[in-house]
């Protein structure tokens, strides 16, 4: 059944292209609301998920929407275009249950996927371009994902970007318990960092973000300070580590800012984690003497992505994708025999029917009780029959 489903994939990931190439896909979240609304008003399918790892176009239907895909990504088809991973049916499925699980990660087994593709899910089905077929995919999706947080060893050994990026900064550093950290950003991504940052006690931590409220809330939720925009150069200059994890569509620190800020510390290095897609820091910063700047690919370099997870543990993962893929598979295959089983019942119930009113007419001294015991065995005879024929349609279809 899933093999012939027509439910297809198309994108680009960590697999396939670095960041400079994946950051040119990711649209702004007023954008692709346009866009679900278009796909909607078009009669058509689509869900679009985007994390530092991947973008993702998931659609139902016959059309080929590959070149679809890099025109709303306003991309030129020449070098990006083969870059693009396209998958259908069974693999399209596959793909979606091992990427909601945290298995097609950069981070083996990171835990802020799922909740990344349920809010694509979310999204779409909001915007009415999700069909019967997609919703029953990504529900199903989801609660793979759900039994390998809770079921496996996958799920005790936790792992995201965040805390990934967090340890290699404290590897490059030798700790962070005498250093100033700045975050810069108050999404998931940033709280990852704030929640991997308490484990390792730094000095001081800052929370900066451009709404000053959101800052102080999740600051104070992790014991750290916040600020405001306005005092991002003085907080940078001050910080020997600074994580940015901001959605902005372009960058928000820029080599200038970075050059004045090193040259107030007396040459003391600052190190910058970019956990952004788009990357919000300018790419010149580089080459500022005393600038670390490091960006996801650089995580993915230096990083072991199954760093720390037994192999026992991925087999219980697969063990569990394997029997939710499966179970799919027969509901799907239920979902497609529907309209047919309907059928075959209405007809069995029209001859029900009329097999009750011969008996009955040749049977007119018969009581009341009688006629209902006539009544009553048609129409056992009827679902007694279906009944297989019912459990051969569903799980041959």
């Amino acid at each position: 059944m899933l093999d012939a489903l027509p439910f297809h994939v198309v994108g680009v990931s960590h697999h396939t292209s670095a960041v400079g190439v994946r950051e040119r896909f990711v649209l702004p979240a007023d954008q692709l609301a346009m866009l679900l609304v278009r796909e909607n008003l078009a009669s058509r399918s689509a869900l679009v998920l985007t994390t530092c790892n991947r973008s993702e176009l998931y659609w139902s239907g016959d059309r080929d929407a590959g070149a679809w895909f890099l025109e709303y990504a306003m991309v030129d088809g020449g070098g990006s275009e083969s870059a693009l991973t396209r998958l259908e049916g069974s693999a399209a499925v596959r793909h979606l249950f091992t990427v909601s699980a945290g298995l097609d990660s950069q981070i083996l087994g990171e835990t802020e996927i799922l909740g990344q593709v349920r809010q694509a899910y979310d999204q779409a089905r909001a915007a009415g371009t999700t069909t019967r077929a997609m919703d029953a995919i990504f529900s199903a999706a989801l609660t793979c994902g759900r039994r390998i947080r809770h079921e496996t060893l996958l799920g005790r050994h936790p792992a995201s970007v965040s805390s990934a990026a967090v340890g290699l900064a404290a590897d490059r550093l030798g700790g962070l318990d005498q250093r100033d950290v700045v975050v810069l950003g108050a999404g998931e991504a940033a709280e990852g960092v704030l929640r991997a940052l308490d484990a390792c006690a730094p000095r001081r931590v800052t929370l900066v973000n451009r709404n000053a409220e959101r800052a102080r809330v999740l600051a104070a939720a992790w014991g750290a300070e916040s600020s405001g925009w306005n005092e991002l150069d003085v907080r940078v200059a001050g910080a020997d580590l600074v994580f940015v994890a901001t959605g902005a569509a372009r960058p928000v620190v820029t080599a200038a800012q970075l050059d004045r800020a090193i040259g107030a510390r007396d040459g003391h290095e600052i190190t910058v984690m970019d956990l952004s897609v788009p990357r919000n820091v300018e790419l010149d910063a580089r080459g500022i003497a005393g600038i670390r700047l490091f960006d996801l690919d650089d995580l993915q370099r230096l990083c072991c992505p199954a760093a720390g997870i037994p192999s026992a543990a991925l087999f219980e993962a697969q063990r569990v994708l394997e029997e939710e893929l499966l179970r799919l598979d027969i509901a799907l295959r239920s979902l497609a025999a529907a309209p047919r089983l309907a059928e075959l019942h209405r007809l069995g119930a029209e001859v029900a029917a009329e097999e009750i009113a011969w008996a009955l007419s040749q049977l007119d001294a018969l009581g009341e009780r009688e006629r209902e015991v006539v009544r009553r065995m048609a129409d056992r005879l009827v679902r007694r029959v279906l009944y297989p024929v019912s459990k051969a349609v569903r799980t041959d279809e």
